[in-house]
């Protein structure tokens, strides 16, 4: 019950800091380049995920297989609630857009982050979505997507020649519990980088 409360606290007072931030990304010198941009930016947004991971008490454990690529990838989780989304974010090593539900972009100062991050509103055509994706991935942002958009990763690595790197976490479950009253539960919590992998491996792998 503490620890949920010092979450709310911590949330508030990193989006009034967040104003701040927001207001320097608009000096930032509009002549860097777009995969810089995202860098300054996710730089700020890990901060903040990590943090919000930290008030739990919970212990990270990073197991990364094999070193990651130059330029973007496709970062492929079983699923991506809230809480794996904002781990993820946190500890992922390439900044990347992902989806995320309408309801988010009605909170002003998140959505000026969620615009500056390149997130993606899920609520449209799945041919929409694909092109948002790779106007991403054209840019050198990686992408995060759920097993559920599997088809459209393939598409999205056939096309861009990009590898798909695939995300197992184990512990995120407990970290929140309660429907009525929230609890922040010191769990342990795994995340497996798998090795990159090209789409005609993750297909056979997959099948």
């Amino acid at each position: 019950m503490f620890r949920y409360w010092f979450l709310t606290i911590y949330v508030v007072v990193s989006f009034l800091k967040s104003m701040r931030h927001l207001y320097d990304h608009e000096l930032t010198d509009p002549r860097i380049s777009y995969t810089k941009r995202m860098q300054l930016i996710h730089e700020h947004a890990k901060t903040f995920a990590r943090g919000c991971i930290d008030q739990s008490g919970s212990v990270m454990t990073i197991h990364q297989h094999k070193k990651l690529p130059d330029g973007p990838v496709i970062y492929m989780s079983r699923e991506l609630d809230p809480v794996t989304t904002t781990l993820l974010i946190g500890h992922l090593e390439k900044p990347f857009a992902f989806f995320a539900k309408p309801h988010l972009f009605r909170y002003p100062i998140l959505t000026q982050w969620l615009q500056k991050m390149a997130v993606i509103d899920q609520h449209q055509p799945d041919a929409q979505l694909l092109e948002e994706a790779k106007e991403r991935i054209m840019s050198g942002q990686s992408v995060l997507l759920s097993e559920k958009d599997t088809t459209l990763a393939e598409a999205l690595a056939e096309e861009f020649v990009c590898p798909i790197i695939p995300i197992e976490t184990s512990g995120t479950e407990r970290l929140l519990t309660g429907k009525i009253v929230k609890r922040l539960r010191p769990v342990n919590v795994d995340i497996h980088i798998k090795a990159p992998m090209m789409v005609n491996d993750y297909v056979q792998k997959r099948a």
